[in-house]
């Protein structure tokens, strides 16, 4: 993941996103177990988990979801968050919800971000209300961005990339949302995808105005079936932008 104006201490840190675990009574518990397991032993130096931690249907999916993430290990330097919109309940009605969310989040070590950012070890990460949901504001998400420090955004759902407000950044946006289209046959778009922009389906996207999007495919799903489209654990090398080049 080259950056631009990355601090020599952070060249060759890892940076490991997650995304869509959708902890609740469709995601097998072991499975998801065994994944967080997975992260743990990749020991990552930040953690980027980009939203929809549940599929809620009542207080004990809430409870499930901080259980699971009491038992692994987060990153090392730090582990931040932002929700996505099945983490405000359904249709986005319960903004109360999120607040529980982060609440209990900060219990188990893992910062929410919410139109904010935090600054680790030199590395600005901003973080972005879902789109679908209340309180969405991309400028405000931005507030302390500085185009001479290093940075990466996180965006649950990718067409935010396309809303205005980004205001001459630069940089990484991480996003999940579309679990990869869940279900592709090969040369096929998926045909359930819950964006407008159809290229948005999973990977790097490059948006040719100075910002990189990255696609992850989520490790849960809301239905119990994948096919050609494998969960994913994102695993980044840092570097600096111009070494990378």
């Amino acid at each position: 993941m080259p950056i631009r104006n990355l601090p020599d201490h952070l060249i060759g840190r890892t940076l490991i996103q997650i995304s869509d675990l959708h902890v609740g009574p469709v995601v097998d518990d072991d499975y998801m177990r065994s994944v967080l397991e997975r992260v743990s032993e990749l020991k990552p130096d930040i953690l980027a988990i980009t939203g929809d931690f549940m599929t809620y249907h009542s207080p004990a999916d809430l409870d499930k979801t901080i259980s699971h993430l009491r038992d692994f290990d987060g990153g090392s330097m730090a582990t931040l968050a932002i929700p996505g919109n099945h983490d405000f309940g359904h249709m986005c009605a319960d903004v109360g919800l999120c607040d529980r969310l982060a609440e209990q989040l900060s219990t188990v070590g893992i910062q929410l971000l919410r139109n904010e950012s935090a600054v680790v070890s030199g590395l600005r990460v901003i973080g972005v209300n879902d789109l679908w949901c209340p309180y969405f504001n991309v400028e405000q998400a931005l507030d302390d961005y500085r185009e001479d420090q290093a940075t990466v955004a996180l965006c649950h759902n990718p067409d935010a990339a396309d809303r205005e407000g980004w205001n001459g950044y630069r940089g990484w946006i991480l996003s999940g949302h579309t679990h990869g289209g869940q279900c592709r046959l090969p040369f096929f778009q998926p045909p359930l995808l819950p964006v407008s922009n159809r290229r948005y389906v999973a990977g790097e996207v490059a948006l040719n105005d100075g910002r990189r999007l990255y696609i992850n495919r989520g490790l849960g799903y809301l239905r119990r079936v994948r096919f050609n489209v494998r969960p994913e654990i994102t695993v980044f090398t840092l570097q600096r932008e111009t070494d990378a080049a």
